[in-house]
């Protein structure tokens, strides 16, 4: 068991994309109980920069711990969900997210119940409308004990009842002591928050 404070700290990171430099020596820390924006127009390197954070893409230059890891050797310690549907249409959606959760089926249909989408456990999920869609992959939140959630524009498609579940959700998340970066093209519901505002640098 990790006993140590929970912190995420981003040091010197650069990224050029497509000869286009996105961010340059970006630095921040976060701690325990702490909520990130990663606000900026298209383009600007928001989801490249989540998906720097969560490990999932190789780091060009700088580095992201978590405590004293590299993210690499950290990454259980994190829950990134896309912008996209991580989905498979033609299975349904409890099958889908036992794939994607790896819980038993009684606490993947309490997670269901949580957004709402415990009667549709056994829908194909090509059936789902697009909000029915995040539904589900935002159920994770609630079978996952990573402490640090990335989330890519998870307000998407979403109703005002879906998004102040989310919003409490975060809330618990943070006031436990956990992190959450995220982004969204929205105006943000959550009360408190820090905003990072990128921008292409040349």
């Amino acid at each position: 068991m990790n006993l140590e404070p929970l912190k995420l700290k981003i040091a010197r990171l650069s990224c050029e994309r497509d000869y286009r430099l996105l961010f340059d020596s970006l630095a921040f820390t976060l701690d325990a109980g702490s909520i990130l924006r990663v606000a900026g127009k298209n383009g600007a390197g928001k989801t490249t920069l989540l998906r720097t954070i969560a490990g999932l893409y190789e780091i060009q230059e700088g580095e992201v711990l978590v405590g004293d890891q590299p993210v690499s050797e950290a990454m259980h310690r994190i829950l990134y969900i896309g912008h996209r549907p991580q989905v498979t249409g033609d299975l349904s959606v409890l099958d889908n997210f036992k794939y994607m959760a790896g819980h038993d089926d009684t606490s993947l249909k309490f997670a269901l119940d949580s957004v709402g989408m415990l009667s549709y456990h056994d829908s194909l999920v090509k059936e789902l409308s697009q909000g029915q869609g995040r539904r589900c992959a935002l159920a994770r939140l609630w079978c996952s004990d990573a402490p640090i959630w990335i989330l890519d524009e998870p307000y998407t498609a979403l109703d005002v009842s879906m998004i102040k579940i989310l919003d409490k959700k975060i809330a618990s998340h943070v006031a436990n002591g956990g992190i959450c970066l995220f982004t969204t093209h929205q105006v943000p519901t959550l009360s408190e928050f820090q905003t990072l505002e990128l921008g292409c640098v040349n």
